[in-house]
């Protein structure tokens, strides 16, 4: 349980239950192209030297990693799942100025499917997560979460806890 997590709009009587972040895996493409921007450093210097050219490509190429790396991680660490004992909250952030809230109650959600796909996501144990819900909004999707089945599971108890006391 995550007893000192706190968010805007949380209800007074409303304890959070887990805080989830999507897997460490989709930051790979951003190593992938870290390390090339590594080879095309390394390349650079051992082909042309050291001159004025060369420095200042070696400087965009550094320059244009941090930025894009620092893009890559606000990504990442901006999307939140959140499981309270009334309901469930998904905050994607699409770019770097798109955010996207869904929230659903938990007696509201009619079915809970997990999708592991590939075998990079089924040795490393991640996958998305599929909420019917009965609004407006009818399917929520958990991307990229490890432990989807434990997860699966834990939502479903606070479910069934939530519509069992009704």
């Amino acid at each position: 349980m995550e007893q000192n997590f706190t968010f805007d709009g949380q209800r007074p009587d409303e304890d959070v239950i887990f805080v989830l972040k999507q897997h460490p895996w989709v930051l790979a493409n951003a190593g992938v192209i870290g390390l090339i921007l590594i080879v095309c450093l390394i390349l650079t210097f051992s082909l042309w030297g050291l001159s004025a050219i060369t420095s200042l490509i070696i400087v965009s190429i550094v320059f244009f990693g941090f930025v894009y790396g620092g893009y890559r991680w606000f990504l990442y660490n901006s999307y939140l799942y959140i499981l309270t004992n009334q309901r469930i909250i998904i905050l994607e952030q699409k770019s770097l100025f798109s955010r996207r809230l869904s929230e659903s109650e938990l007696d509201k959600i009619q079915n809970i499917a997990v999708e592991v796909k590939g075998p990079v996501k089924t040795f490393l144990n991640f996958g998305n997560i599929k909420i019917t819900t009965a609004g407006v909004d009818p399917v929520m999707v958990i991307e990229n979460v490890e432990n989807p089945y434990e997860v699966q599971q834990k939502i479903i108890k606070y479910s069934k806890k939530l519509t069992t006391n009704n």
